[in-house]
């Protein structure tokens, strides 16, 4: 069944981008309905409101997606994967066009205690869990993308560790195979982590081919009291594709998350992060990286709510733009009247390689609380003149002499990631994106 989804939002059809998941409980039908319907009134979201001033879906608004069927074309093997693989022998589980691939995947060996299944295996208290609200509130007009992901989201994958299990790493492979039509595709993923367990989680979201296609991602993640999740998100989409994500985070009593997300793909991205540190001692450490060039437009908005006391909270963004692409950090750190002894910082940091090159920066603090430790800090700037003169009366030709500041700047961000198959990973995507001078 080919189902479009046109240019106008009154015009999409619930339906569309789910066919292949069977019939759903009859609540879940209501609830996707719903969200269609909240859709299909707000349209999507424009500059107008405050959290998208900076980053506009015309250009997303205007194509016109079919939902997203089995690939047609070019078949890809295990052989062909091998370059975004966390490492050889991770477990694994893979996605094509939004469709969960068994003989691509290697889950043969996970361990006891947990599950890592397609979304269609789903119970009914991952069902529960993966329809919540995001973990911060907003103006529902900037949600209508999360709404429309709720009513046609037609793949993805449930993590579920159960108490005290150990799942270390675990990759989520999602690879889009563009064909002649734009397609959509709205992914689901749910990482719940029960009390005291811990796992290593990484999303890839990469591109094989040339072509239009969409991602709109949600991934919902509750960490459980004294459980850890080392969470790791690589957007490589394919330089003609659009990507909007949402990752919404519970974190309970003395649970732990540690995030590191690059973003270098896609012609317009925009990746959302919402953090609730919901109970006493939760902890959040954030980091990214944006690399953009040519004409891209690369968006990075995190929300982090202190609800509880003695809650701790780390962010450090770092992005390198060149051409005439632009960069977009917004950072929103909201402490609560009860959330005493909060500890929250927050920096990010850009550096621009061109005259046409642009970055925005918008940091927020909200504190309602009077026992807080709480900062933030933006820069934006160029290269090191003094440095790259330095380097050049050294010998070091100009291409190499700005190779080493801008792996001077991204390096120590990505030294900074504890799992060293996870550092190596973005170092290898880093490597790669530098080889090319960060030139459009």
């Amino acid at each position: 069944m080919n189902v479009n989804t046109p240019h106008k939002a009154s015009d999409f059809r619930p339906s569309a981008g789910r066919e292949h998941l069977g019939k759903s409980p009859a609540w879940l039908d209501g609830v996707r309905e719903a969200a269609m319907e909240r859709f299909r009134e707000d349209g999507f979201p424009s500059p107008k409101l405050e959290s998208w001033k900076f980053t506009n879906l015309s250009p997303l608004a205007r194509t016109t997606f079919r939902s997203a069927e089995a690939t047609k074309g070019r078949k890809i093997t295990r052989v062909d994967l091998e370059p975004y693989r966390l490492t050889p022998d991770c477990h694994l589980i893979v996605f094509v066009n939004g469709r969960f691939r068994p003989d691509l995947s290697a889950l043969d060996h996970v361990p006891d205690g947990t599950r890592v299944v397609d979304l269609v295996a789903a119970g009914e208290d991952d069902l529960q869990a993966l329809i919540a609200p995001p973990a911060v509130a907003v103006e529902p007009r900037a949600r209508t993308l999360f709404d429309l992901n709720t009513a046609c989201m037609g793949g993805g994958a449930v993590v579920h560790l159960g108490r005290g299990a150990i799942l270390d790493p675990v990759q989520l492979l999602f690879v889009a195979l563009p064909e002649a039509e734009p397609a959509a595709f709205h992914l689901r993923n749910l990482i719940r982590a029960e009390a005291g367990s811990s796992a290593t989680v990484l999303e890839s979201y990469v591109c094989l081919g040339e072509g239009t296609y969409w991602t709109n991602a949600v991934t919902q993640i509750d960490v459980a009291p004294n459980a850890v999740l080392r969470h790791y998100k690589l957007q490589a989409e394919g330089s003609a594709a659009f990507h909007v994500a949402e990752t919404s985070v519970r974190l309970d009593h003395q649970a732990a998350y540690r995030m590191f997300a690059a973003s270098l793909g896609s012609q317009l991205g925009r990746n959302e992060v919402d953090v609730d540190l919901a109970a006493t001692e939760a902890v959040a450490r954030l980091a990214g990286t944006t690399l953009a060039r040519g004409a891209q437009h690369l968006d990075t908005t995190v929300r982090i709510e202190h609800s509880m006391p003695r809650g701790t909270s780390g962010q450090e963004f770092k992005n390198v733009v060149d051409g005439r692409a632009h960069a977009v950090f917004q950072g929103r750190v909201r402490v609560a009247p009860d959330a005493q002894k909060s500890d929250a910082q927050q920096i990010s940091r850009s550096l621009l390689l061109s005259k046409t090159a642009a970055a925005d920066t918008k940091p927020e603090l909200e504190i309602l609380a009077d026992d807080v430790k709480c900062s933030h800090g933006a820069t934006i700037g160029d290269l090191d003149e003094e440095a790259f003169f330095y380097l050049r009366t050294r010998g070091v030709g100009e291409a190499e002499a700005r190779s080493v500041l801008i792996d001077a700047f991204i390096g120590e961000l990505i030294e900074h990631i504890t799992v060293d198959s996870a550092r190596t990973y973005f170092r290898r995507a880093f490597d790669h994106w530098l080889a090319d001078g960060g030139r459009p």
